[in-house]
């Protein structure tokens, strides 16, 4: 269900516009947090908590902190700035009442006519204004500020909400009833990035009597005209006129575009019923692309059968269901109330099924009312998705079954929810008090972290296209420090496995090589792929055999074949999701959250990102098919190595780290491991590790470097090749 909170933006204008050029110290950071609260309060509040998951600090404000940072780096690893943005942050008593206040935040000035300014006699927010002229402005402490409500945490402030979430581990959704503080504080920061109308809010006057920013892409369908062309009293009534007010900026639609999907639909099979729209749970699991079919039956919990007064009292599922034969490998149907949705959502699981489906029990009887919870809450995250029909639809189907198959699918000939003729819809004013259309529209699926809304569903960190929003707005995008996501990934969990990303070609080609095993042997697969803005693609990506190591190696052994595809989710640039998309049906496909092995700073822009020059993959031509990869795990000297060989026509890996001196990098502890398994089954009990030698590499230029091999195996002889970079750059 909705809960009944929000956030909220607001404007705290400058004594002035600030058009005095002033620069302080140059710092290396995108965003730097300024915390307000007093000693023992808010973000410096010093009781004593249990860490929470991924968040191991224990006072309560250093773990707020935590949090705050955390968004920081999430949206410094997306943006790129001239200059460093300040932010004042503090917690503050935002009241409570029947749409409870969470949290708000905005500019604290705007500007015009300043350098480097995409157009003239527009009003930016400061921070926009000073990310783009490269100099902060003199008459403001800091570009904007935002305000966290210290009574959630009370318990007492929201019948729904009973305190912040400060968990940071993306596998662990909030505790039931919780906010999750990492999705507001992304939130708030969007809305001081620049997603705010900078408009009267009595009146929709443009402030200072000039259009801002933002109005250049705010359009309404029914007018035909931008807010650019219209007078304040048309401003007024088309943020009031729901899906006909949209978003056109190019790069938003198109994430956008990738992103939100249709409206959901049930299909039955036999007789008339044909389809019902149905409203999806917008957190993971979701329903497949091509749809999940299997046998829908319904819930049959424990106690009489059904009575005249409620003929659906046993389909609830508020208790272990007593039909788990029946329900096993189905789509199983619950009836709406009594217990939370997580409690059905687990009995159907222990039963067997392989989704639900929620029948509302109130509201109109028919599909106006779907997708009146925009969210359902939930405390867990189970394999199985959860969906919902109207009150009539779920009647319709309960007095039909058994019918045989049914099919959860997508409307494919409807619009993607949250959108019209192709571009985000804007959120109604008059739907959400105070908003002036300064949040995307709640009708979206999947949700976004800048609905007017936040929900205590669970939450990665993701943060669908509110990076392309600030950049159509004109922030850099972070193309020019990509580097920053280059190094080794790993689970934690699945210590023994990971992947090695470069960026090579100046940047522009991202290479990727993943070792693990099969059946206790290693493997090693490579490719290069694409950066997608919120993602990298490898397909396909390859998997080779055939040769030997040393001087039994041949070119001509090497087999080369497609192994499959790798996609890399990105969080930060410390954060992603890999999943593992192989051809051989014998393997599964398999995704997991993985971190870097050592944590970089996220939040430091282009021009002072540590030197990687000498990070990529390099080869010896003559023998094409093995070869090295390389990348700086940390400034100033640690560096990581992985080895892509063979032994005996298999593929082998050896991995390592070293310090870099002067033009060499020496890894005096390379190691070689077996053991474990691929996918799901694997165990890091299992991994054997064995100590390899050293490797040592010395470089005559950025582009070549001898390679000093020093094995203590009798397996794999010692030598020295000379390699080259497999994609040369120019060396500075």
């Amino acid at each position: 269900m909705n809960s009944p909170v929000s956030t909220r933006t607001y404007l705290a204008m400058a004594a002035a516009l600030g058009f005095a050029l002033f620069s302080l110290p140059v710092k290396a950071d995108v965003i730097s947090i300024n915390y307000q609260d007093r000693f023992g309060f808010g973000f410096r509040d010093n009781s004593p908590v249990a860490p929470a998951p991924g968040n191991e600090a224990t006072t309560l404000g250093a773990q707020r902190r935590a949090v705050l940072e955390r968004a920081v780096d999430i949206l410094a690893s997306r943006l790129d700035s001239n200059t460093t943005i300040r932010v004042n942050v503090r917690f503050d008593d935002l009241g409570c009442g029947d749409r409870t206040i969470l949290g708000q935040a905005g500019s604290l000035g705007l500007a015009r006519n300043f350098s480097n300014a995409p157009e003239t006699e527009v009003n930016f927010p400061y921070s926009l204004a000073a990310a783009l002229r490269g100099n902060i402005f003199s008459d403001s402490s800091a570009e904007m500020q935002a305000a966290f409500n210290f009574r959630i945490d009370q318990g007492n402030c929201s019948d729904n909400i009973t305190g912040f979430w400060y968990g940071l581990d993306p596998e662990v959704p909030p505790a039931f009833e919780t906010a999750s503080f990492l999705e507001l504080a992304l939130h708030e920061l969007g809305h001081g990035l620049g997603f705010q109308a900078l408009i009267d809010r009595d009146n929709f006057q443009f402030l200072f009597d000039r259009p801002d920013r933002m109005s250049r892409f705010v359009y309404s369908q029914n007018l035909d005209r931008s807010w650019r062309t219209m007078t304040a009293p048309q401003r007024q009534a088309s943020s009031t006129s729901g899906s006909s007010l949209v978003f056109t900026g190019e790069q938003t639609n198109l994430r956008a575009a990738e992103r939100l999907l249709p409206p959901g639909r049930i299909t039955l099979e036999g007789g008339d019923l044909g389809m019902f729209l149905a409203f999806l749970q917008s957190t993971q699991p979701r329903v497949p692309l091509e749809g999940l079919s299997a046998p829908m039956v319904l819930a049959n919990g424990p106690g009489p059968g059904p009575g005249p007064g409620d003929p659906w009292h046993r389909t609830l599922a508020c208790e272990p269901l007593s039909n788990a034969d029946e329900v096993a490998g189905s789509i199983v149907l619950v009836k709406r109330g009594e217990c939370p949705f997580a409690e059905k959502w687990q009995n159907a699981h222990d039963a067997g099924a392989v989704a639900i489906v929620v029948a509302d029990n109130v509201g109109p009887d028919d599909e106006t009312n779907i997708g009146r919870d925009s969210a359902m809450a939930l405390d867990r995250r189970l394999p199985i998705p959860i969906w919902a029909v109207s009150r009539s639809h779920g009647n319709q189907i309960r007095s039909s079954l058994p019918l045989g198959e049914a099919t959860m699918g997508y409307n494919n000939d409807a619009p993607a929810r949250g959108t019209n003729d192709g571009l985000v819809n804007l959120q109604a004013s008059s739907d959400t008090e105070g908003s002036n259309v300064s949040h995307f529209s709640n009708t979206m699926f999947p949700r976004s972290v800048m609905n007017p809304s936040i929900t205590n569903s669970a939450f990665d960190g993701g943060i669908d296209f509110l990076p392309e929003f600030l950049q159509d707005l004109g922030w850099m995008s972070e193309q020019a420090k990509l580097a920053h996501y280059s190094g080794n990934w790993f689970n934690p969990d699945r210590d023994g496995e990971g992947c090695q990303l470069t960026l090579d070609q100046d940047q522009s080609l991202p290479i990727l090589t993943c070792y693990f095993y099969r059946d206790g042997e290693q493997a090693w697969i490579i490719g290069d792929g694409q950066h997608l803005g919120d993602r990298f693609e490898f397909d396909p990506i390859y998997i080779t055999s055939g040769a030997d190591f040393g001087s039994g190696f041949s070119a001509d052994d090497v087999v080369v074949s497609e192994w499959g595809a790798v996609r890399i989710d990105l969080i930060d640039c410390n954060n992603a999701r890999f999943t593992m998309s192989p051809f051989d049906e014998d393997l599964p496909e398999f995704s997991t959250h993985k971190t870097r092995i050592m944590p970089v700073d996220c939040n430091i822009r282009s021009v002072n990102q540590p030197e990687r020059l000498l990070s990529g993959n390099y080869f010896d031509p003559e023998r094409d098919g093995e070869g090295l990869q390389l990348a700086l795990e940390s400034d100033p000297d640690i560096w990581a190595l992985s080895f892509y060989t063979y032994l005996n026509g298999k593929q082998a890996w050896l991995i390592g780290s070293g310090e870099r001196e002067g033009d060499r990098i020496h890894f005096d502890q390379m190691s070689i491991t077996s053991g474990a398994q691929f996918g799901p089954d694997f165990d890091s009990n299992d991994v054997q590790v064995t100590t390899f030698g050293a490797i040592t590499l010395d470089f005559s230029d950025c582009n070549n470097l001898e390679v000093t091999i020093d094995s203590v195996l009798p397996e794999f002889e010692s030598s020295q090749r000379d390699m080259t970079r497999i994609a040369p750059r120019e060396c500075n």
